[in-house]
Parts: C-alpha cells; sequence; structure tokens
C-alpha cells in the first residue's frame, strides 16, 4: 500500500498557505493508478486553489515494485520535504534518481526487462553519434522496446520539443558484453546509475 503524509505549501503566485498531498511510499502492484500517474507525469502536479497557479512540486518518493524486482529512490534537490535514509533491501536492484522524469525512464526499463547500466551505455552510443547535428547540451531518455529496435527521446537545450531516435536492439546486447567483459555487478545498496557512470565504464573498458 500507499504512504501518504501532507505539509504546509506557500504559494508563489498569492502566498496563500495550503497542504501539500504527499504519496512517498508506493507499491506498484498494490497501486496501480500511482503508477498511471507517474508514468503520464501528473503525480506532482500542483494547482492553487486560490489563484489558480500551476507548478510541478517534486518530493521524496520511494517506489517500489515486487514483480519487477526493483526499488527506486527519488530524492529532488531541491525539493518539497527532506529524503529520509532509505534501507537497502537485498535481491532487488536498487536505484537513486532526483527527478521524476528519471523516475519514469526507470520503471520503463525495468518493466521492459532491461539492465539501466547497459541502457546508459546505448544512451551514451547515440547522444556521441547526435550530438554533430545539434548544439547544446543532450539528455537522452529510453521510451520503449520494440522488438529488435529501442527507442529513446532526446532532449536538446534550447528546443521545447524531444528528438525521437531509434537503435537496433544489438546495441544493447553489445553494451552488455562490455558489462560482463569488466565483471560489472550491482553494490547491495541505492545508486545513481546516469551517464556519469556510463562514462565511466567506458574509460575502464578502453583501459582493459
Amino acid at each position: 500500500m500507499s504512504t501518504e503524509m501532507q505539509k504546509d505549501i506557500v504559494c508563489p503566485q498569492c502566498g496563500r498557505v495550503q497542504k501539500l498531498e504527499m504519496t512517498v511510499s508506493v507499491n506498484s502492484e498494490e497501486n496501480p493508478e500511482i503508477r498511471r500517474d507517474i508514468l503520464r507525469e501528473g503525480i506532482f502536479d500542483w494547482e492553487c486553489l486560490s489563484c489558480g497557479y500551476t507548478a510541478q512540486m517534486a518530493y521524496p518518493l520511494l517506489y517500489h515494485d515486487p514483480k519487477h524486482g526493483f526499488m527506486v529512490a527519488l530524492r529532488p534537490s531541491p525539493s518539497v520535504g527532506k529524503a529520509e535514509a532509505v534501507p537497502a533491501v537485498r535481491g532487488l536492484r536498487l536505484r537513486s534518481v532526483k527527478s521524476p522524469q528519471e523516475l519514469k525512464e526507470k520503471i520503463l526499463i525495468f518493466e521492459a526487462g532491461l539492465d539501466d547500466v547497459a541502457v546508459e551505455l546505448v544512451k551514451n552510443a547515440i547522444t556521441t553519434v547526435i550530438h554533430k547535428s545539434f548544439s547544446g547540451a543532450l539528455h537522452a531518455f529510453f521510451c520503449a522496446m520494440d522488438g529488435e529496435e529501442m527507442r529513446f527521446a532526446i532532449f536538446v537545450r534550447g528546443r521545447t520539443e524531444p528528438v525521437y531516435q531509434t537503435t537496433q536492439a544489438s546495441v544493447y546486447r553489445q553494451s552488455q558484453e562490455v558489462l560482463r567483459a569488466l565483471d560489472y555487478r550491482d553494490p547491495d545498496e541505492f545508486i545513481v546509475v546516469n551517464a556519469k557512470l556510463a562514462e565511466q565504464l567506458l574509460e575502464e573498458y578502453k583501459s582493459m
């Protein structure tokens, strides 16, 4: 079941103090409706009852999926509320993310039966190639696995709409081979798996 709490929040536009309803712990099997809200990117939407001001109020949230064997701790910074220490659970893939978009991506990756570390290596390969066509920073998000194709949304600084890119699943399998060569294993603690980790692993692989 989910765990909820309330926090007073001041509207930045009109100054009215209101209650923010926060779902701080979610079990995806017991709360499928909250899972849907996360994937629709609507769970953190907030609207002032006085003036109608809207904003995304991201706060610490622990997402547990027993079926697919993972747990993700959302720890936004700056955030509404304070992130509590979360004990590691053996036998689960444990991840820590900073944004609702990263939380959504982890859910999509693990539900697709993929390794997010290998996916980060794929994203590194994609952004390295398409960076030649765009100026500005690139941030890739996994969208879906369709047969032998992987689909990604690439956000480019200065553009409001993402660029969608597909790549063959063979690139993912090559990334898995890189991890096997490195004998990479997840530690029994919450870790950040992102572009920085992918770069570190690729440097280790090149130096072998």
